[in-house]
């Protein structure tokens, strides 16, 4: 919907039917003030506000907020003078395609040993196959089966010896017994016109066979080998986190729970997000450090995305 910002007026977005977003908007002295009505069939959704000056010319959309779960009041100050559009939309930054291939439905194994189509050198060693592990994660030396995250340059005290190679975009304990929860996928597609190879926990649900929250995130791996052999990309997407441990996650002597871990480790080096293992950190409901409400390296809100060149990650992320 489109309204112009250079009076104080109030306008009601036009309601087609309950699945569509409504948008009501109050202007005054450049200040937009939002109520979103949402969807009957997305009640509670996370949805991204966006700007655009002008419909006629092919002007991108400027990303402005995401409104948080359940959240329905947005403003939005320091708008250029002038006539304004404005569009709300459902999040989206899982990217398509990358579910050819998928997890019987279960807690936490059998994981799969799949084949990259490309290979990779992840901190000196090179790969063209990954471990895809039911609980957020893959990894490199064999199958990891356990469902309460530790610190990730910490994997050789676990009783799976041998693995110390990991990458995990959200190591928690992930189970798809639920009907209501999906499977966990992975499979290849293209991003950006390079191979690339993807897993999918997406709309999964959590231990004990709970579907009441569920997850989706995404772990995309892209060829940059026309850098150099090995070199590769790498994105975290996140557009659901709904829940951080399940039932049993505290069996093991930390109560309330073991909070999740996200970052990547060859057992030596290693890098995780901030909030990694911090209780609540992560959640939708946390508007201040909510994975979907950040990013890295990207203008897409709820991506974090790493290169790695000659097996070392490039940079040091802040």
């Amino acid at each position: 919907m489109g309204a112009g910002i250079t009076c104080n007026q109030a306008l009601r977005a036009q309601g087609f039917d309950t699945n569509n977003l409504w948008l009501e908007i109050a202007l005054t002295n450049g200040t937009a003030a939002f109520t979103v009505y949402a969807p009957a069939t997305n009640e509670n959704g996370v949805y991204d506000l966006y700007f655009k000056t002008n419909l006629t010319y092919d002007q991108n959309w400027t990303w402005l907020s995401r409104c948080a779960s359940g959240q329905t009041n947005l403003t939005v100050s320091n708008l250029p003078p002038g006539q304004g559009f404005f569009q709300l939309e459902t999040a989206n930054t899982i990217r398509p395609g990358f579910d050819q291939f998928s997890l019987p439905r279960e807690d936490d194994s059998p994981s799969v040993s799949a084949t990259i189509p490309f290979t990779i050198i992840f901190f000196g060693a090179s790969y063209s196959n990954v471990w895809v592990n039911n609980n957020g994660n893959v990894t490199f030396d064999g199958a990891l089966w356990e469902f309460a995250p530790i610190p990730l340059n910490q994997l050789n005290q676990l009783s799976q010896s041998g693995i110390t190679n990991i990458i995990a975009p959200y190591w928690a304990d992930v189970d798809t017994d639920n009907a209501d929860s999906d499977v966990v996928k992975y499979g290849t597609n293209m991003v950006d016109g390079h191979d690339a190879f993807g897993v999918d926990w997406v709309n999964v649900g959590y231990f004990s066979a709970h579907a009441d929250k569920l997850l989706s995130c995404q772990l995309v791996i892209i060829d940059r080998s026309d850098i150099i052999a090995g070199d590769f990309d790498m994105e975290f997407n996140y557009e659901k986190v709904q829940w951080e441990w399940g039932d049993d996650s505290s069996a093991e002597g930390n109560p309330p729970g073991y909070p999740p871990r996200a970052g990547y480790s060859d057992g030596i080096d290693d890098y995780e997000l901030p909030g990694s293992g911090v209780e609540g950190a992560f959640l939708d409901t946390n508007v201040v450090t909510g994975l979907i409400y950040h990013n890295l390296n990207s203008s897409v809100p709820g991506r974090y995305f790493f290169s790695f060149r000659n097996g070392e990650p490039l940079g040091s992320p802040p």
